[in-house]
């Protein structure tokens, strides 16, 4: 017969294990509520969410980011025997995220359609639309031939984005930098842009009614404030692939090379060139230069270039409210990978993708690589806002 010491005992105990229990519950219950995926499409401003619940097999949102010189794009899958195809040139707007809580992704226009079956498969194909609510009024694809003359590299991209109905941001830093020459022959704004961003070490993206050209890796958002930063590790991942050097490369050795850009000198009439030193092959660019400053100025750009895609990693896993938010040219921190795998990293481009089989994302990474200059670290106010300062 027990005491009524030992009885008190076994009640205690009982009541300990029913409140770890209702915890645990509770944290189930908590971590359910927090991963569970949501998403918002408009077509035309009008809320056609709940129409694409009843079809969707998945949506695909990837964000190249400005240096690679593609356009983001959206890729909308549904099953469906009966519903029409849209229309190209209708414009969408997604939203992605946790429960109520969405992170506006933008604009897009439907570029592409498909369809397939049995059973009856459609494709959407749509990429990122530079407009605000309204369509702009220019096309930033149509190609143009003229040449641009004595005039900062603010000003210019300041005409491209005003022809096209947006509105300029341009770092301080590259506003200023002035261009004696340029030709744009049978060339588009957009391919204009990223090419002299390419030039100049700067990412060309038009978004959201703007067409920023911004420092590259810089780290701010359209606002100017910092881009998140975060930090992942193998427990969070599915699947990572880390690589350096030069695939094809005869030898696994670092030897100097030189990055050579041509230009014209005024002073003599004949054809030199700029030239940089850099751990890789010889790089000569196929393109002369009007001046001596320029030309030095891209030997720089493409080192840089180089350097960033020395290392590179990708990883893909089940996304999470924190991931949401991230863009290209936002950073990485990966811990716990290996000793030459940890190190701070740049989003080059980036996937959200959404299915019945739950939330991923895919960051594809390049070395960061940060400016030897160490002055003060608030970002620039781009907009005015007073929202870069800390």
């Amino acid at each position: 017969m027990t005491s009524l010491s030992e009885q008190l005992q076994a009640i205690n105990a009982a009541y300990q294990a029913s409140l770890k229990n209702e915890k645990k519950q509770e944290t189930i219950a908590t971590t359910v509520r927090e991963f569970c995926p949501a998403y918002r499409v408009t077509a035309e401003g009008r809320d056609i969410t709940r129409v694409l619940a009843r079809y969707l097999v998945d949506i695909t949102l990837t964000d190249y980011g400005g240096a690679t010189a593609r356009s983001d794009e959206l890729k909308i899958t549904l099953l469906s025997e009966r519903l029409p195809l849209p229309t190209k040139g209708a414009r969408l707007r997604v939203a992605l995220g946790f429960n109520g809580n969405l992170v506006d992704k933008g604009w897009f226009v439907v570029c592409g359609v498909s369809s397939s079956g049995p059973p009856r498969r459609i494709e959407i194909y749509a990429t990122a639309a530079p407009m605000n609510a309204e369509k702009q009024s220019g096309d930033v694809l149509n190609q143009k031939t003229r040449s641009w003359d004595n005039l900062t590299l603010g000003d210019l991209v300041k005409t491209v984005a005003t022809e096209n109905g947006l509105k300029a941001r341009v770092a301080e830093k590259l506003a200023g930098i002035r261009i004696t020459h340029v030709d744009q022959v049978a060339e588009s704004d957009a391919s204009l842009l990223s090419r002299l961003a390419r030039t100049y070490n700067a990412v060309s993206k038009p978004a959201g009614g703007y067409w920023l050209f911004l420092e590259q890796g810089a780290g701010t958002t359209v606002s100017g404030a910092p881009l998140k930063t975060v930090t992942l590790t193998p427990s969070v991942v599915s699947s990572w692939n880390y690589q350096e050097g030069e695939r094809g490369s005869s030898t696994g050795e670092k030897k100097k090379e030189k990055i050579t850009v041509r230009y014209f000198d005024k002073a003599d009439g004949r054809t030199k060139t700029a030239t940089v030193e850099h751990d890789g092959s010889s790089v000569t660019s196929p393109y002369t230069q009007p001046e001596k400053e320029t030309a030095e100025q891209q030997a720089k750009s493409k080192k840089t270039q180089a350097q960033r895609n020395s290392r590179k990693m990708t990883l893909t896993g089940p996304c999470r409210p924190s991931y949401v938010a991230m863009t290209a040219e936002s950073g990485v921190v990966t811990s716990g990978f290996g000793k030459r795998e940890d190190r701070r990293w740049l989003v080059e481009s980036l996937a959200f993708s959404l299915s019945s089989s739950g939330f991923t994302f895919t960051f594809n990474l390049v070395a960061e690589i940060k400016s030897k200059k160490s002055g003060d670290k608030t970002p620039p106010d781009y907009f005015g806002t007073g929202s870069g300062k800390k």
